[in-house]
């Protein structure tokens, strides 16, 4: 989350890396700063930047059924939009401040757009944290680390489990046995053609 100092943001760039190391900006903690700066004062690049940067994520939700020559040509209009955008002068602090940090990180702000593997948010990754979170507090915190890591153990065991399709008792058990999750079985998989 962005930390906040001497009443700015600080955008801390919530990022996805990707296997091939490519990164994408996590949109909806830009979002979410863009209406601090909004919140701040800044009327001429913050509300913009807000609604270019929501309109992008809506255009993420739709994907799937978008081809890539429809994903590229939105590609082209959101960065033609965000060159006019950035030539816009803020009106507050906080507004130049956001400026400066979309100038910085604009190569990874629409890379979903080209691979679609990568998700234009982290909320997924956020949300599986969630259960860690609430337990933490509702729990006062851990009273040992073996106890926290324990935890943290069995979370992602159960939280891989959930993103595989897999039976929580047939993951845990899978990982005593020392054995690797394998997709569910009614997920279809590639069966080798016989050889001979």
């Amino acid at each position: 989350m962005s930390a906040r100092t001497s009443g700015s943001p600080t955008a801390s760039l919530h990022r996805w890396v990707g296997p091939k190391g490519t990164i994408q900006v996590c949109l909806a903690h830009l979002i979410r700063d863009a209406q601090y700066a909004i919140d701040a004062g800044d009327t001429a690049f913050a509300p913009g930047l807000r609604k270019l940067l929501q309109r992008a994520c809506g255009i993420g939700r739709r994907r799937d059924g978008l081809a890539d020559t429809t994903l590229r040509a939105y590609g082209y209009q959101l960065d033609a939009k965000l060159d006019a955008l950035l030539r816009i002068t803020p009106t507050h602090a906080a507004g130049k401040k956001l400026q400066r940090v979309i100038k910085g990180c604009r190569r990874h702000l629409f890379v979903f757009l080209a691979d679609r593997a990568i998700p234009p948010t982290n909320n997924g990754s956020e949300q599986a944290l969630r259960p860690c979170v609430i337990f933490r507090k509702v729990t006062n915190c851990f009273r040992s680390q073996w106890g926290a890591s324990l935890y943290a153990d069995i979370r992602s065991v159960i939280e891989t489990a959930r993103r595989r399709a897999i039976g929580v008792l047939d993951a845990i058990r899978s990982t005593l046995n020392g054995l690797p999750l394998a997709e569910s079985p009614d997920v279809p998989t590639a069966v080798p053609y016989p050889s001979g």
